[in-house]
């Protein structure tokens, strides 16, 4: 049996959405701590004992300065934070997204925060329990201006999927990585580049074995992402 969620990190910088979920995780007897970007939430958990880190951290993905995908890489690259569920919650999720360690669950964004009451409850009340986490140390992903740069240009829902993908692809590189498959691709060299492909968007990322990350090299948009085809 899963144990009882009693405290929550919520990771949201609109007032409007962090006082309504502040009020229905509170009204389901949960505690609420807060932070309004990336940054602060990763101070505020890298000051505080283990004993005092929420069961869980509900994190919007569209933040400022540190947004919610920069702080998921910090979390699950430190050894010290790795153990923290994520509830990830956006506007833009398409409900197909890929597994990643440690992330309990994907809360769409209904486009008022009244509306979110219902679908935050019944994700606070069906929580799984949490997957074990694996022993080997997953890779860090680093994207370099030029890359994210064109990455932040696509769709909402675009550039989450593929962001979910580069860093599912960090995952599986330190485990059992297939050689190809509808989204992952190794390339020839040694070690392998790695092509990651989702919608019309391919990125090329180098394998450092050495610092246990991958380094996005290259970004290709197909021209139909801009001419509506």
């Amino acid at each position: 049996m899963p144990r009882p969620l009693q405290h929550l990190l919520l990771v949201e910088d609109d007032l409007a959405w962090r006082e309504r979920l502040d009020a229905v995780a509170r009204a389901e007897g949960v505690k609420v701590s807060h932070a309004a970007d990336g940054q602060e939430a990763l101070e505020w958990l890298c000051t505080r004992p283990r004993a005092s880190h929420p069961d869980l951290i509900l994190l919007d993905l569209l933040l400022p300065r540190m947004d919610g995908w920069e702080l998921y890489g910090q979390l699950r690259t430190n050894e010290r934070l790795r153990h923290l569920g994520v509830l990830m919650f956006s506007g833009a999720l398409s409900g197909h997204e890929p597994p990643l360690d440690g992330v309990v669950g994907y809360l769409r964004k209904p486009h008022v925060p009244e509306a979110v009451d219902g679908l935050l409850r019944a994700q606070l009340r069906e929580l799984p329990e949490l997957p074990s986490r694996g022993t080997t140390e997953p890779y860090a992903l680093h994207l370099p201006e030029d890359v994210s740069l064109p990455l932040r240009m696509l769709s909402g829902h675009l550039s989450h999927s593929v962001r979910l993908h580069l860093l599912r692809a960090a995952e599986l590189v330190g485990t059992e990585l297939p050689l190809a498959s509808t989204w992952l691709m190794a390339l020839p060299g040694n070690p392998p580049s790695l092509l990651v492909t989702v919608e019309g968007v391919q990125v090329v990322l180098e394998v450092d074995d050495t610092q246990r990350r991958l380094i996005a090299s290259e970004v290709s948009l197909s021209p139909d992402l801009f001419n509506g085809a």
